[in-house]
This record gives structure tokens, C-alpha cells and sequence, in this order.
């Protein structure tokens, strides 16, 4: 049990992803919890607007359900990949349209969001993760 239990913490892609994943889950319900309880994008609808975006309303609510769902998604480890390929979508248009012109201090934020979202394309939602435990049942082995 104990070697069981070393092997779960100390091995490739464990623990390390499971933070990062669900730092970065957080993060995302945080910014777009507010709109998504209070069913309002008519703010953030106006300034895409005033961007040039087309159906600014439509893209606001895309925009903040994408957060919203992948928070949640990321959080529990599910559908990992998948759902990094809408948030990378998300903070390419967050950077391109509004932070590619600020100094990097500025833009950082979406920098480093694109990055994470990049991470788990790639990587995918680790060991530890609802994704994991279905594959393994699937596949009939123990968890």
C-alpha cells in the first residue's frame, strides 16, 4: 500500500499536473462566475462591441461559458483536451484583439493563460483525474 501510495505522488505527471490543473480550473470559474450567476454579458458584450467584434453578445457569452465550463471541466479532470482547444481559441482572440499592442507586463496574463491551455492539449489531465479513472475502467484494470 505504501509503494502504491509513493508511486501515486512521486511519479511522472501526477501531482504536479493535478495542481496546475486545478489552480488554473479555479482561476477560470473565478473570472467568469460572477456573469455566468448573475446571467450577465451585456457588459462584456459592449466592449467587444466597441472591439469591432461581430455579435458581441453571442462571443460574450461564448466567451464567458467556455471559462466557466472549462473550469469546471478542469477541475474535476475531464475531457482535459478537448476542452483546451476552445480556451486556446479564447486567449489567442484575448490576446490578438486586445493585448497584443500592451507592453508585455500587461499581456502577460493571457500569455501565460495560452500556455496552460497549450500544457494540457498536450499532456492531457494526468493520473489523477476523472479522464484517468474512466479510461482505466474502460479498459478493465484497477484503480
Amino acid at each position: 500500500m505504501r509503494q502504491r501510495i509513493l508511486k501515486l505522488v512521486f511519479s511522472k505527471n501526477n501531482l504536479g499536473v493535478l495542481f496546475i490543473r486545478i489552480a488554473f480550473g479555479f482561476h477560470l470559474l473565478h473570472y467568469s462566475w460572477n456573469d455566468v450567476i448573475n446571467f450577465s454579458a451585456g457588459d462584456n458584450a459592449e466592449w467587444l462591441g466597441s472591439l469591432g467584434v461581430p455579435f458581441p453578445f453571442i462571443m460574450s457569452w461564448a466567451y464567458i461559458l467556455t471559462q466557466f465550463i472549462g473550469g469546471i471541466l478542469l477541475i474535476i479532470g475531464f475531457k482535459t483536451r478537448l476542452i483546451a482547444i476552445p480556451l486556446i481559441i479564447t486567449f489567442l482572440v484575448a490576446y490578438f484583439l486586445v493585448h497584443a499592442s500592451d507592453p508585455y507586463k500587461d499581456s502577460f496574463q493571457a500569455i501565460q493563460m495560452l500556455a496552460v491551455s497549450f500544457f494540457f492539449l498536450f499532456n492531457g489531465s494526468g493520473k489523477l483525474s476523472l479522464d484517468d479513472y474512466l479510461k482505466s475502467k474502460i479498459n478493465g484494470k484497477e484503480v
